[in-house]
């Protein structure tokens, strides 16, 4: 056949260790774990620092992700006609739902990641999940107060947020914003794993930089350039 016949489907390569998990943190996480509370302000090294100890990794990625937006608008009718005034459109809703694992499992042992400055004189903590551990992140990432006062005084907006890869993003995004409810049912039908599902309002969306791939356990830039100078630096 020929090659003008031929239709050649190709997508993104998929990371060398799997499907990328999905991450979540908050802005009050990365404020306590590398600004001191607030005492030292944002910066190069910190926003660094911040993406290789403050996200937590889902333990297996949601079943279901669903954003919508609605389209605000208003109708008023008239003798002769019907006039429509149209709005910008609302923030996003995000639904997921997902099912945890064996219940029993405990936490594996760390894996330190490229970038993991303290991996040689201690374990990452952030690294040891179980669903456990997940769930109890998760939930409390998710009922921590959206307002904090830090270090330096200040009250600071908690904003949270959630790294998903999707096949509608498979380069993956940021969602930025709250948790409006987060469900965890449990029944006697299968007593060995947790399901969850949880709406998130979405403020801001937001691509996955460069950096924050390479630095991502499973960033998925082996053979790159920037991925394979960083993993040449010993320690990392």
């Amino acid at each position: 056949m020929s090659d003008q016949f031929k239709t050649v489907m190709k997508g993104e390569p998929l990371p060398p260790r799997g499907f990328t998990p999905f991450q979540f943190s908050s802005r009050k996480i990365q404020v306590q774990t590398t600004q001191l509370g607030g005492l030292i302000p944002d910066n190069p090294v910190s926003s660094l620092l911040n993406e290789a100890t403050t996200w937590y990794e889902m333990w297996i990625n949601p079943e279901k992700v669903t954003l919508a937006r609605a389209f605000q608008y208003k109708q008023q009718h008239t003798a002769g006609s019907i006039v429509t005034y149209h709005y910008r459109p609302n923030t996003i809703q995000m639904s997921v739902s997902g099912v945890v694992g064996w219940i029993a499992l405990n936490p594996q042992e760390s894996d330190p990641s490229i970038f993991n400055l303290l991996s040689t004189t201690a374990s990452r903590t952030s690294q040891k999940n179980s669903p456990r551990v997940f769930m109890k992140r998760l939930r409390e990432v998710a009922e921590d107060p959206m307002y904090f006062v830090g270090t330096d005084g200040i009250e600071h907006y908690n904003v949270k947020y959630i790294k998903i890869y999707t096949k509608q993003y498979p380069s993956g995004v940021i969602c930025e914003g709250y948790f409006n409810k987060f469900d965890v049912p449990e029944s006697g039908e299968d007593a060995q794993t947790i399901n969850y599902s949880f709406e998130f309002t979405v403020e801001s969306l937001k691509p996955i930089t460069l950096l924050q791939k390479v630095i991502g356990m499973y960033g998925g830039t082996t053979g790159s350039l920037v991925g394979g100078s960083i993993r040449s630096i010993p320690g990392f």
